[in-house]
C-alpha cells in the first residue's frame, strides 16, 4: 500500500521545514513584490500594473506595464492580497510553498521506497543542502517563482509515485509550467512513461485524462497573454531582453551580471552556452585574505560549491526507464537556463539549478547508496554547511533575470 499523502509525519517534517524557513526569512516583505503587483491588479480588474518602481521588472507596452513572468504564483497569493492589498507579504507565501515542497519531497521518497536511513537524509539535503533554502527564504519575484514551480514538480513527483492519476498528474504538472516555464520539458518524456507503464487498453484514455488537466491552464495562458499583448505568443521575455540592451530592466540596477541584452534577437542563443555552463559547474565564491575566507557576489556559486551531492544523481541505475525518464526530463529542462543570456544574476548558488532540482532528487535517491557510504555523507554535510554559509553570509540580491 502507498504511502498517504497526508501523514503524522508528514505534518512534522512540514511544520519544521516552515518554521525553519520562516524564522531565517525573518518574515521580510521583499521589495521585488512583483507577484503580489500583479495579484492586486486581477482584483482591479486588468492585467496591467500601475507604473512600478524601478527595480520591479515590468515591461512598458502600448501604454501600461506589464509583469512578464508566467501567472502561477501570483495566483496562489490572491487570497492574501484579497485582504492587504500590495501589502501582502509575498515571503510567507514563499515560505509556505517551499515547506509544502519538502514534506513533498519526504513522501515522494517514501513511495519510492527509500529506505529509512537515506530518506530522512535527502529530505534534509534537499531542504537545507539545496538553494531551495534560500529562494524560499528569501522571497523575492524570480526565487518565489522557483520555488512555487518546485512545490508543484514534487507534488506531481509524490503523485507519480502514488495513485499516479493523470488528471491530477496534468494539474500539478501545469502549475508547474505556469510557475518556471523551463517546466513544460519534463512533460514529454513523463508522458511516453505514462504511456509505456499503463495498460494497452488505457493508454489513449490516460493520455485524455491528463489532457483534462493540463490543457485547460495552456488555454487559460494563450487567454492572458492575449490580453497582455494581443498575441496569444508570449512576447515578454523577447521584448525584456531588447529593452535590456539599452539600461531597462535587470541591466539598470543588476550591477553584477556580466551579460547584457540586445536590441534585436532572443534572449536564448548558443553564444550564452559556455558562460552558463561554468556558471552552473565551475563558478566559485570569491576569495578574500581574511575570515570567513569566501566573499559571495551576485554572479552565484557552481552547484559544485553549493550542493556536490546531487551529482551523485550520476549513481542511478542508466537502463531503467525512470533514471531514462527523469534524465530526459532533468536536461531538457536545463537547456533554456544554459541558454539563457542571464545566468541568474543577484543570487546565491545557482537559482536555475532549482527547475531541474526535482528530477535530479529520483536519480539521487536510487543512485546515493550505490557509492561509499563516507562519501555521501561527506558531501551531505559539505552541502548543509555551504548552504548555512550562504544563508548566514551578509549579502542582499537584487532579482534580475
Amino acid at each position: 500500500m502507498k504511502e498517504p499523502a497526508f501523514s503524522t509525519r508528514s505534518a512534522i517534517v512540514f511544520a519544521a521545514a516552515f518554521l525553519g524557513y520562516f524564522l531565517l526569512s525573518r518574515n521580510d516583505h521583499t521589495a521585488y513584490n512583483n507577484f503580489v503587483l500583479l495579484a492586486d491588479a486581477w482584483l482591479h480588474g486588468h492585467v496591467w500594473i500601475a507604473k512600478p518602481e524601478s527595480w520591479i521588472d515590468a515591461l512598458p507596452y502600448n501604454g501600461h506595464w506589464y509583469i512578464i513572468n508566467v501567472p502561477i504564483p501570483a495566483v496562489l497569493l490572491l487570497p492574501l492580497v484579497a485582504v492587504y492589498g500590495a501589502n501582502a507579504n509575498q515571503t510567507i507565501v514563499s515560505v509556505l510553498c517551499g515547506a509544502i515542497a519538502v514534506a513533498a519531497a519526504d513522501v515522494t521518497f517514501g513511495r519510492m521506497g527509500v529506505s529509512a536511513f537515506w530518506r530522512g537524509r535527502l529530505t534534509l539535503f534537499f531542504a537545507l543542502g539545496t538553494v531551495l533554502w534560500w529562494c524560499a527564504a528569501n522571497g523575492a519575484v524570480w526565487m518565489y517563482a522557483h520555488v512555487v514551480a518546485v512545490m508543484f514538480a514534487m507534488l506531481a513527483l509524490a503523485e507519480w509515485y502514488g495513485r499516479r492519476r493523470p488528471w491530477l498528474l496534468g494539474i500539478l504538472l501545469a502549475c508547474a509550467v505556469y510557475s518556471r516555464f523551463p517546466m513544460v520539458l519534463a512533460v514529454p518524456p513523463l508522458l511516453v512513461w505514462l504511456w509505456l507503464s499503463a495498460p494497452a487498453e488505457r493508454r489513449w484514455r490516460d493520455l485524455a485524462s491528463f489532457a483534462y488537466g493540463f490543457v485547460p491552464f495552456v488555454a487559460a495562458s494563450l487567454g492572458y497573454n492575449y490580453l497582455r499583448y494581443g498575441s496569444v505568443m508570449d512576447v515578454g521575455y523577447t521584448l525584456f531582453y531588447h529593452m535590456d540592451a539599452v539600461g531597462g530592466g535587470g541591466k539598470q540596477y543588476c550591477t553584477s551580471c556580466t551579460y547584457t541584452g540586445s536590441p534585436t534577437g532572443s534572449p536564448f542563443a548558443l553564444q550564452f552556452l559556455a558562460k552558463n555552463l561554468y556558471s552552473f559547474f565551475m563558478l566559485p565564491p570569491q576569495l578574500i585574505d581574511q575570515a570567513p575566507y569566501f566573499q559571495l557576489t551576485g554572479q552565484g556559486v557552481a552547484l559544485t560549491f553549493t550542493s556536490p551531492l546531487l551529482f551523485l544523481a550520476l549513481a542511478a541505475p542508466v537502463r531503467k526507464i525512470e533514471s531514462i525518464v527523469m534524465w530526459a526530463a532533468a536536461l531538457l529542462v536545463a537547456v533554456p537556463s544554459l541558454l539563457y543570456y542571464l545566468n541568474g544574476c543577484e543570487q546565491f548558488g545557482m537559482r536555475h539549478s532549482l527547475d531541474f532540482t526535482p528530477f535530479l532528487m529520483v536519480l539521487l535517491a536510487r543512485g546515493v547508496e550505490r557509492v561509499p557510504l563516507l562519501l555521501s555523507l561527506v558531501l551531505l554535510a559539505y552541502s548543509l554547511a555551504a548552504n548555512l554559509f550562504g544563508m548566514i553570509h551578509p549579502f542582499t540580491p537584487v532579482p534580475c533575470g
